[in-house]
């Protein structure tokens, strides 16, 4: 697994997270779903985040109130942040997409917690810096394997 600017070293990282990371840095990167890449993204940036693993993020049970407050955030995330669908964010957590409306709903909420609501903002910015440098990465990949091939 290489590195890229959406995964630091492999050695700094868990297994659960490595595995999402090896995700997108195997190739073909493309034909991965824009939602699932974008979900991860928010995955990833949450469980660092709660300080929660990633296979408890997408457990099909709710786990621990921490937990389940973690995975709503990132639900709210990945349709604040990157405009998905509930219906997308659904079939990425394994949940119907009034789960995930129900939990953008709780979440916005609780913004009005100041803790939270600097929690929320930075874990937004966050994800929208690691969606540019990952685009940004595989536009550069791409164009380096378009300059390879034969004309």
């Amino acid at each position: 697994m290489r590195s890229s600017p959406f995964c630091p070293p492999p050695s700094l990282l868990p297994d659960d997270i490595r595995s999402v990371c090896r995700r997108h840095t195997q190739r073909p990167a493309p034909r991965l779903k824009s939602g699932q890449r974008l979900c991860d993204l928010v995955l990833v940036a949450t469980a660092v985040a709660f300080a929660v693993p990633l296979t408890e993020l997408v457990a099909a049970s709710r786990g621990e109130r921490s937990v389940a407050f973690a995975r709503q955030s990132a639900m709210y995330l990945a349709h604040v942040t990157f405009g998905l669908s509930y219906s997308e964010i659904g079939e990425v957590f394994g949940r119907d997409r009034t789960t995930a409306a129900h939990a953008c709903r709780l979440v916005e909420d609780r913004r009005e917690d100041p803790a939270i609501d600097a929690l929320m903002s930075s874990l937004e910015s966050a994800c929208a810096t690691l969606h540019a440098g990952l685009d940004a990465a595989l536009a550069a990949e791409r164009a380096q394997a378009s300059s390879r091939r034969p004309s």
